[in-house]
């Protein structure tokens, strides 16, 4: 993985020197930041080999969410166009069970994804929280569909996946969310899985790491990125 950029290691330090003038750092006895039906509200920067994303949350009233990331590459597109990517997601929970709108996107796909989720606590430190979505994905490129001539452009999705998480007692967390998609237009799966990890450098601080798998399937190929994150809480 090449070296992460002058942003984020700036970034990462401000937060670590902010932390060392800390001496009092006090657990997270109410929220764990890397349970998704938490509520808060942060900021963050997350790097990759080739790509920065600015990460946000803004948290309100009985477990409403909203989370929104705009990333770009080092480099542009063939076209010569900047390659950005985004997401927005509203987020609701309820006793347990939420549910959200989710729409994913860059400059020639957009996919929109309506679901939800159900969290079990199976331990103090151990939830589980397994998710189902439909949706829909609209594209302006022909996508190939592997061993085959065909192409398309949209198709209807249906995604499963378990989000697992252990949390620490000090507000550190542990996670993986393996997840697969059903393209219908494709009539194929595409397996993918997210671990990562979030350490609190003080109360209201975090760096952390995700690393993103894709494996290869009719319309996808294998693929492996990893993240560095930094985020506020406030």
């Amino acid at each position: 993985m090449k070296k992460i950029n002058t942003s984020l290691a700036a970034f990462i330090s401000l937060i670590s020197c902010t932390a060392l003038a800390d001496s009092s750092l006090t657990p997270q006895d109410e929220v764990n930041y890397g349970d998704p039906t938490a509520t808060y509200s942060s900021f963050g920067l997350s790097r990759s080999s080739e790509r920065t994303q600015l990460n946000s949350t803004f948290g309100w009233g009985a477990g409403n969410m909203i989370f929104a990331d705009l990333g770009a590459a080092d480099k542009k597109d063939e076209q010569g166009k900047i390659d950005f990517d985004y997401r927005v997601r509203y987020f609701k929970v309820n006793d347990g069970l939420g549910y959200s709108v989710d729409v994913v996107g860059d400059r020639n796909t957009t996919t929109a994804l309506v679901g939800g989720m159900y969290k079990f606590d199976i331990t103090k430190n151990i939830s589980l929280f397994p998710m189902l979505y439909g949706g829909y994905m609209k594209s302006k490129l022909d996508m190939p569909i592997k061993d085959s001539n065909e192409t398309f452009k949209d198709s209807s999705l249906v995604q499963g996946g378990l989000y697992a998480m252990y949390a620490f007692d000090d507000g550190h967390w542990l996670y993986a969310n393996p997840k697969a998609t059903y393209v219908s237009r494709a009539k194929d799966f595409v397996p993918q899985i997210e671990v990562g990890g979030g350490y609190m450098i003080n109360s209201n601080m975090s760096v952390g790491f995700k690393v993103d798998h894709t494996a290869e399937s009719k319309i996808s190929k294998k693929d492996t990125v990893g993240w560095l994150q930094a985020s506020v809480y406030f």
